[in-house]
C-alpha cells in the first residue's frame, strides 16, 4: 500500500502555476493551500477536487499488548 503524500507543482509557459496533491485523502488536501501559496509566491484562485477528496482517510492504530509477570 502506497501511503506517500505528494504535492506536484507545474509552471506553464504562460506563468500559470498548477498544483495537485496525491495521497492526501478527504479535506486534508485543503490544509496544503497555504503551503502552495508560500512555495509559489502566488494566490490560489481556482481549485478542483480529485477523487481522493471524497475518500476517507484511513488511520492505522497499533495497540501494543503488554503483560506483566509477577513472581510470588
Amino acid at each position: 500500500m502506497d501511503n506517500k503524500k505528494q504535492l506536484k507543482i507545474r509552471i506553464l509557459p504562460d506563468g500559470t502555476i498548477m498544483t495537485e496533491t496525491k495521497g492526501i485523502k478527504s479535506k486534508k488536501c485543503l490544509d496544503y493551500i497555504d503551503l502552495i501559496e508560500e512555495i509559489t509566491n502566488a494566490k490560489v484562485y481556482d481549485s478542483e477536487f480529485t477523487n481522493e477528496y471524497y475518500e476517507k482517510e484511513i488511520i492505522n492504530v497499533y495497540q501494543e499488548n503488554t503483560q506483566s509477570l509477577y513472581n510470588k
